[in-house]
């Protein structure tokens, strides 16, 4: 059974990662916009989501920290669970090729989602 933070983690990660999808699908859908600049734009979307994780994670890690009352094996398990829950989103990260990333100045190499 999950922690009901932790399934807050996990509503929040889900709500941006809808966020982020309907972002690409009007990109994906506008006949106006040039493919490299549709590939910019999805690159662009892919550092932000990966930034809006680490910081939903990072908030609730947070959280887990300034629990002063927390026992220690509380505490260990809402880590673990957290980090669980990180590979299992980062694993659905979308992927670019490297060298489009690399003219952006990023290097992630998730797998792509379209």
């Amino acid at each position: 059974m999950m922690s009901p933070r932790l399934m807050s983690v996990l509503g929040s990660m889900v709500a941006v990662e809808r966020m982020f999808w309907k972002l690409r699908e009007m990109i994906d859908g506008d006949s106006s916009i040039p493919p490299d600049v549709r590939e910019t734009l999805h690159i662009m979307l892919d550092a932000k989501l990966l930034a809006a994780k680490d910081k939903i994670v990072g908030d609730a890690r947070a959280a887990i920290d300034e629990t002063p009352d927390l026992p220690q094996a509380a505490r260990d398990r809402a880590y673990r669970s957290l980090g669980s829950a990180m590979k299992m989103f980062m694993s659905s990260e979308p992927h670019r090729t490297p060298h489009a990333r690399s003219e952006i100045g990023l290097s992630s190499a998730h797998r792509k989602m379209h």
